[in-house]
């Protein structure tokens, strides 16, 4: 409510109804309410008849007072019902907007300076260009869009709930493999140890055919689960909200992505049984230290709840590489760069294991 609403040439009205418009037209408040020009008794009238929510009664001058920098007080008056949850949402809608117009007058503040002294001679248009800029104030101070930039990621690039957690199964199912893998995973006998080395197979080498072995068989699995669940969701829904693969380029780079990553997570499983040389214990850390690093890397709970530092260890660990191919693989994305960081996971892996197994046939 303003004193002149009426008053079409009022100068205040134009800013205050400039101001006005601009918050009604933000998604977040005209979700929410909508604003009404009227007097100060039909604003009363309407609280008492519950037909307003709240009445902000705006002082004659306060544009000028702003100007000059005077505090006058915006009257916000709530229905006899008293105050709630709503009349305090309405107070700080209000206090906001107070100072993003505030804000927005600053500048005017040089812009008359500079008309009263330099530009003299052209006052007459110091009204046109003030309505000018004050548009253009306005619009930066009180409509937030314009400052963010809004892209879609929930289509190809982003994970949904139910795919975050799909994807947590997968990695979570290939690191525990190596629980049911764990008699083929066990270091070699010193004969055994003794005979491969005299026959000249290198540790590298018995490294690859086993990790092979035993990835054969995992690869066949998912690449049979994810074709068989890619026909069943042509006739199941639910299924279509987890898979996104949309062409047949998507679907053999898929399968490409499934290829490494299950070979990427049993190499990691063949490294921690070759370091540590003990089936119990190869058991018990494959499971502690994959926990942990599926935790750290943001494949349990999200990454933007975990502390800065962890967050950050947690881009370089394995399990990020494994659960963003997992991801890739489901919507259909994969990309040369993740294969190629899952690829080094590999080497890396598969050389240490190579390693570990050495320094043990040579002593």
């Amino acid at each position: 409510m303003y004193p002149d609403y009426n008053g079409t040439d009022n100068k205040e009205f134009k800013y205050i109804k400039m101001a006005f418009n601009y918050v009604s037209e933000i998604d977040t408040i005209k979700n929410v309410c909508t604003f009404e020009y009227t007097d100060r008794q039909q604003a009363i009238d309407g609280l008492r008849n519950n037909y307003y929510v709240m009445a902000i009664i705006v002082p004659e001058n306060l544009i000028s007072d702003i100007m000059t920098g005077e505090n006058t007080p915006i009257e916000v008056v709530c229905p006899s019902e008293g105050v709630n949850n709503t009349s305090m949402i309405f107070r700080e809608m209000v206090r906001a907007g107070g100072s993003d117009l505030a804000t927005a007058e600053a500048g005017i503040y040089t812009f008359d300076d500079l008309f009263n002294g330099v530009l003299k001679n052209y006052r007459r248009l110091q009204g046109t260009h003030e309505d000018k800029l004050n548009d253009i104030y306005l619009s930066y101070a009180l409509n937030r869009s314009i400052y963010f930039k809004t892209r879609d990621i929930s289509v190809k690039e982003g994970l949904s709930t139910v795919q975050f957690y799909v994807c947590t199964a997968i990695v979570m199912l290939l690191l525990l493999s190596g629980i049911t893998c764990a008699g083929n995973m066990k270091g070699e006998n010193r004969a055994l140890a003794k005979s491969l080395k005299g026959a000249g197979i290198s540790a590298f080498d018995t490294g690859i055919a086993r990790t092979t072995g035993i990835g054969i068989v995992y690869i066949v699995i998912f690449a049979v689960l994810f074709i068989v669940t890619n026909i069943m969701r042509l006739g199941i829904p639910a299924i279509s909200g987890v898979l996104a693969v949309s062409s047949v380029g998507e679907f053999i780079a898929s399968l490409l992505g499934i290829v490494v990553l299950v070979y990427a997570a049993v190499s990691f499983i063949h490294c921690i049984f070759a370091v540590v040389d003990d089936t119990v214990y190869s058991v018990i850390t494959v499971f502690v230290l994959g926990m942990v690093c599926m935790y750290a890397s943001g494949c349990i709970v999200s990454s933007a709840f975990l502390a800065p530092g962890i967050r950050t260890i947690g881009m370089y660990l394995p399990t990020n590489g494994l659960f963003t191919l997992a991801g890739q693989v489901i919507k259909g994305t994969v990309d040369i760069s993740t294969i190629t960081t899952n690829v080094l996971w590999i080497i890396i892996f598969q050389a240490a294991g190579a390693l570990a197994v050495k320094i043990r046939r040579d002593r």
